[in-house]
């Protein structure tokens, strides 16, 4: 008799087992595990670039005024003039800044850079209506620039550690033009000029580490406008004192570096809870 409950005990108890085994398979899965979004992190980085613009100038005018320094009027004396050519040579760049990086997708930073002396070359025809005189002047000087830029870009995202980016700026540009000579007829001194500054960017970063970046960029720059001094003659007498104006923009490519103080924070990664 005891035998008999003791194999009717393991038959209930195996009976229980089963039914417990097959009533967990017919119960709904865990809920998914959900991913944190990436952990937003914040600094302040050191950056420099260095690059070459290939410059363009637009809206050259040359102004023979309208009396020289006599009082004698341009049409009175029978001259009339036109522009025969202006061109404008490449500029080198480097600058250096600092900025906040705020999240993982903005940062802004303030530059300050130096753009290299641009050779500037101009021509013009002119004729003499009493006397029959053809003939025309060439002009030659250096175009620089000091520029001092805020910008801000926007990370656009990060694929095996290649973040694209694009960029908008403004500042001040310190456009100088040194060294105007109209060719056997008279110079004009040095002249600076401020005007307001704006470029927009677009480029790659490559992390070396998670500190260190280097960049890939373009930027359009547009440098503002700039007129030169009044061109002092040679000849004490018949000086129109002329001025050249011109507009300055560039297509820039450049190659930096960032440096962040602030080592990104390493994501977090979720709990995983066995059921």
């Amino acid at each position: 008799m005891g035998n008999s409950k003791a194999l009717f005990l393991a038959a209930a108890v195996a009976s229980g087992a089963s039914f417990a085994a097959n009533a967990a398979d017919l119960l709904p899965p865990p809920p998914p595990i959900d991913m944190p979004p990436p952990p937003e992190y914040g600094g302040w980085y050191l950056r420099g670039d260095a690059g070459v613009g290939a410059v363009q100038m637009s809206g050259w005018r040359s102004t023979l005024q309208a009396y020289d320094e006599t009082g004698q009027s341009l049409a009175a004396s029978g001259n009339y003039i036109a522009p025969a050519f202006a061109s404008i040579g490449d500029q080198g760049f480097v600058d250096i800044g600092f900025g906040y990086q705020f999240n993982s997708w903005f940062r802004a930073d303030i530059t300050g850079e130096y753009r290299t002396e641009a050779s500037y070359r101009a021509g013009i025809v002119g004729a003499n209506a009493f006397s029959g005189w053809v003939g025309g002047d060439y002009y030659n000087a250096g175009v620089s620039t000091a520029l001092f830029m805020a910008n801000g870009y926007v990370d656009i995202g990060t694929w095996h550690g290649v973040t694209p980016f694009v960029g908008f700026g403004v500042g001040i540009a310190d456009n100088r033009i040194s060294g105007l000579v109209d060719t056997g007829f008279g110079v004009a001194a040095d002249k600076t000029q401020a005007n307001f500054a704006w470029a927009v960017m677009a480029g790659l970063a490559l992390n070396v580490t998670p500190n260190f970046k280097v960049e890939l960029g373009y930027r359009y720059l547009d440098m503002g406008s700039l007129t030169s001094n009044p061109i002092s003659c040679i000849s004490p007498t018949g000086c129109w004192r002329e001025t050249h104006s011109f507009h300055l923009a560039s297509n820039d490519l450049r190659l930096g570096f960032r440096y962040a103080f602030n080592e990104p924070p390493m994501p977090v990664r979720p709990l995983i809870t066995k059921y």
